[in-house]
């Protein structure tokens, strides 16, 4: 317990300064004009939901596990049986509980939660079954809550996604789109084309895979697939070595392994380093062919790669926005088929002058079984979600964030009885269309209160004191021409004719807003 109040952040929380927010909310409003383009519609969801509802635990004690924000509610509620009907006791009497309750960790479980509450009553009927599923397309933007171990440059332990879903289609013509989708938001958004690449996968190849070597415990294969993963930190070789005895990392601490027999790792990453690499779509394919595992489930994925590539290729979606790479591996207990992320290839210099990248911005794939872990029926889904405060970074140290110019016309204050005159300017300027602030700091120096407009940005200044209102004007400063001439012109007299001159009272208004239209960005 600390002995004195410190006003001090939680560690991996933020606050957003009204740059960093400009920022957010341009990202946000160009990739939603991207979404409804293509016919998702905006939902909301709170932020507290039912432990058991977003499913990825259900936490036996008060306290943060395995990443997840969690607590008991404080109020009683009913504790309901799988057909929807309150739970009694042999005396007949409602059983109460204080549910948990727990921060949502991402945007997709909750979404499953909306759509299983929307068709529960007709699956309990039976009239619901994973061909007759409703289609339900929505995007969401908001704040999402982790507690992550380690914070790295672009992690934080609440940060905001946007995310875009199809529920009720099994046609990986959904995950397609998807990849157009996550393309033309980055591209909208202000990543050229060649500084990111979206990568795909089918979770069907690499279950297909390790099927045709034998591989048939689902433990046993997430816990391989988890290996494969590191394949960007360990390479090949750290890969065999923790898939079999263990190995040593950089710190010398030692990695134990998994223990598998050295003929079925050898095996593995003969037919793992043939399909590792980015190559064209079409070569990229044809790998595929060459490793000789023809299993049901591993012939599903090519065939559904075969129609994503087919789609991207028809609308023109080349290698440098679309790639197959069938090393990556994402959500081994939550992704069902096609897989899909977004790397960025920007760089970026850190305080120690090491380059460095920011990886991954965004992800996505196909989880039919979400929704049936709520209502017991599959329902095939499919979707992605952009790393809102991830990309806000990339943008940041890569130094392609837009420059946001305010345009608020800042009003001195110098005579609290032209109060009511300035309130009018103001008022006038924001029926007009112009945003605009009246100074109410105690400090009215001249100095004090343009300093403050500096600050802000603000490009207009209005200068009116008891002289310029007897003579019916006002005095117009133009602070982003003055700071332009402050490293040219030394003559304080020769500055002031240029960038502050005065103006007739009538003529302030289409004169301001003359001004604006000419720095407007």
């Amino acid at each position: 317990m600390l002995e004195k109040l410190i006003p001090k952040k939680i560690k991996g929380f933020r606050d957003i300064n009204p740059s960093l927010n400009k920022l957010r909310w341009d990202v946000l409003g160009k990739a939603k004009e991207v979404y409804e383009n293509y016919g998702y519609k905006h939902w909301d969801t709170p932020v507290l939901e039912y432990a058991e509802c977003l499913g990825k635990y259900l936490p036996d004690k008060e306290a943060v596990d395995e990443g997840v924000y969690s607590f008991r509610n404080p109020e009683e509620e009913p504790v309901y049986k799988n057909d929807g009907n309150e739970l009694r006791d042999e005396k007949d009497e409602v059983i109460m509980d204080k549910h948990f309750v727990s921060m949502r960790y991402d945007l997709t479980a909750p979404l499953a939660r909306v759509y299983s509450e929307e068709v529960f009553l007709q699956s309990l009927r039976g009239q619901l079954n994973s061909k007759n599923a409703p289609l339900f397309r929505r995007y969401q933007f908001g704040p999402v809550y982790r507690f992550e171990a380690k914070l790295q440059p672009g992690r934080f332990r609440e940060f905001w996604q946007l995310d875009f879903d199809t529920v009720g289609s099994p046609d990986v013509s959904v995950d397609a789109e998807s990849c157009l989708v996550l393309s033309e938001a980055l591209e909208r958004i202000g990543l050229e084309r060649g500084t990111y690449r979206v990568k795909i996968n089918n979770r069907k190849i690499l279950k297909g895979l390790l099927i045709g070597l034998g591989i048939t415990n689902v433990d046993q294969e997430n816990n391989i697939l988890r290996i494969l993963d590191k394949l960007d930190k360990i390479g090949l070789t750290g890969i065999f070595d923790e898939l079999g005895k263990g190995r040593k990392d950089e710190s010398g601490a030692f990695i134990p392994g998994l223990g598998l027999d050295h003929d079925f790792i050898t095996e593995l990453m003969s037919k793992f380093e043939i399909l590792s690499g980015i190559e064209y779509r079409e070569q990229s394919l044809a790998k595929l062919e060459k490793i000789g595992i023809n299993n049901e489930i591993f012939l599903a994925g090519m065939q559904e790669l075969n129609k994503i590539d087919s789609l991207l290729a028809a609308l023109g979606y080349k290698e440098d926005r679309v790639v197959f790479d069938f090393s990556l591996v994402r959500g081994m207990e939550y992704y069902t088929g096609p897989v899909y992320e977004v790397e960025s290839l920007l760089k970026y210099t850190d305080a120690k002058g090491v380059e460095r990248g920011i990886g991954t911005i965004c992800a996505g794939g196909r989880y039919d079984s979400l929704v049936e872990r709520l209502i017991g029926i599959q329902v095939p889904a499919a979707g992605a979600s952009i790393g809102v405060d991830r990309l806000c970074e990339l943008l940041v140290l890569a130094g392609r964030q837009k420059e946001f110019k305010d345009q608020t016309v800042f009003i001195t204050v110098f005579d609290d009885e032209l109060m009511p005159e300035y309130q009018k300017i103001a008022m006038e300027l924001r029926t007009a269309g112009l945003k605009s602030e009246v100074y109410y700091g105690s400090q009215r120096s001249l100095k004090k209160q343009l300093g403050y407009a500096d600050k802000n940005g603000y490009p207009v200044a209005l200068l009116l004191g008891s002289d310029e209102h007897a003579r019916g004007e006002v005095t117009v400063r133009d602070l982003r021409l003055g700071e332009q001439m402050s490293g040219d012109i030394t003559d304080k007299e020769e500055w002031k004719k240029k960038a502050q001159f005065p103006v007739r009272r009538e003529e302030l208004l289409a004169t301001v807003k003359k001004m604006l239209e000419q720095t407007q960005i």
